[in-house]
């Protein structure tokens, strides 16, 4: 026997005798050899494995460039939608919006255009918007030119359920000025900080009362609309909004300014700091504890003043019929975690899912009151006779729209002190922490 056929041998008994194939499974490989087969028969091209060459450098590139954006996010979008409103001093408003392009690319360019059947007269205007991600900065540019009705209280942003309101049963306390003018905002947020400056040349005019009539046939609650004081308003303003460091709470302060050196009719300065935190008890509740203080200064314009009541501030407090030129406030939230459903073991839906709330708050609103009351004395503090105070339990349900982490909230809110305010009940929709806007 030659060499070649000596290695042979030696390298088959080596390897030991061949091995035949260990037979399938005969009812579990049956099955899903023919589901294969019949997938790739139906799906054709479909079926078959992706082609994955060239997915790793794509990916090692998006993620060497996080803050560029895909080459399909940057195609030219038109988007447009119907825009309507009510409320006691305009009415029914008819209109609609028109935007082109997109916030992450060369910005968008929007308008919105309708008819207020009140007074008869158009509202809306055009704005641009611009939003670019570099690295780990967000920033953001608006500006808007037009002409608009808004709320009267500067931190109030529940305008639909104030619309739902004033349609279903004329019951809406929000009071109303109109704002004509140009107005712009320059803003940069990063994980731990947001700073904002922005400026406004607006002409602010009062508005009266032209609707009376709603779907339930009530009386207006209230029917009259409170005046603003007419002038320009040509104001500058300074926000930011940082975590605080090793904690979980976040704080915010802003700063307006308006000054006939800047041409025009008022002259004030405003100043607003806020806290707020977000407490988790042991994975079974969150306790939600906020403060919120602030001052006017100069002239006491009704529009820049603060207001108490409400949701945001006061449940126990009629909101809009209250306020001053300073306030204090302190809330305590406690949410629980568990779904109260559940809990009570009545069956449900998972996409009805209701927490179980307690509050307790208080606070105070002084200086010179904008509905026409006496002036309650103090600066930085009121007297102790002007702190209301309050306690109540609530229940949530969060929807997901048009907020995901917003709550449609059901409080009883129980007044404390000797004063005559009663148990109210108050619907409201909101983020838990609504003092400030929170850093993402």
């Amino acid at each position: 026997m030659s060499r070649g056929w000596r290695l042979a041998a030696v390298l088959a008994l080596a390897a030991g005798p061949v091995r035949a194939q260990a037979p399938a499974d005969t009812a579990l490989g049956g099955f899903l050899g023919g589901l294969a087969d019949s997938t790739d028969r139906y799906f054709g091209f479909t079926a078959t494995p992706l082609d994955t060459a060239g997915l790793d450098s794509a990916l090692a590139d998006r993620l060497k460039r996080p803050w560029t954006e895909p080459l399909d996010s940057r195609r030219f979008e038109i988007s447009w939608g119907p825009w309507m409103q009510f409320n006691r001093v305009e009415g029914t408003l008819w209109g609609g919006t028109l935007g082109i392009g997109r916030e992450g690319r060369i910005g968008v360019l929007a308008g919105r255009i309708g008819w207020a059947a009140g007074p008869n007269q158009l509202r809306g205007g055009p704005e641009y918007r611009l939003t670019r991600e570099r690295r780990e900065n967000t920033w953001r540019f608006a500006v808007f030119a037009g002409r608009l009705s808004e709320s009267m209280d500067r931190e109030h942003h529940g305008r639909w359920l104030s619309m739902v309101r004033a349609l279903v049963a004329g019951s809406d306390h929000s009071h109303y000025l109109l704002r004509d003018g140009v107005r712009a905002r320059l803003e940069r947020e990063t994980s731990g900080l947001r700073l904002g400056l922005g400026y406004r040349d607006q002409l602010e005019t009062p508005l009266a009362t032209t609707t009376t009539w709603n779907l339930l046939d009530h009386v207006l609650d209230p029917v009259f609309n409170l005046a603003a004081t007419r002038g320009r308003a040509r104001e500058l303003e300074a926000r930011a909004t940082a975590r605080v460091p090793r904690t979980p709470f976040q704080t915010e302060a802003a700063f307006q300014v308006t000054s006939p050196r800047l041409g025009g009719a008022f002259a004030y300065r405003r100043y607003r700091f806020a806290l707020a935190g977000d407490l988790p008890l042991a994975h079974r509740a969150s306790l939600v504890p906020q403060l919120l203080w602030g001052r006017l200064d100069g002239d006491p314009v009704r529009q820049s003043s603060f207001f108490i009541g409400g949701a945001r501030t006061l449940r126990s407090v009629q909101s809009g019929v209250a306020g001053g030129t300073a306030i204090a406030l302190a809330r305590l939230d406690l949410i629980g975690d568990a779904d109260l459903l559940s809990v009570l073991r009545i069956p449900h839906p998972d996409a009805f899912s209701f927490q179980a709330g307690a509050f307790a708050g208080i606070g105070a609103a002084w200086g010179r009151d904008p509905y026409g009351g006496p002036t309650k004395p103090g600066r930085n503090f009121p007297q102790r006779d002007a702190w209301l105070s309050e306690v109540g339990f609530s229940l949530l349900y969060r929807p997901g729209l048009p907020e995901p982490d917003g709550f449609l909230r059901f409080d009883v809110a129980q007044p404390l002190g000797p004063d005559d305010r009663s148990v109210r009940f108050v619907i409201s929709y909101g983020r838990v922490i609504d003092l400030l806007k929170p850093l993402e």
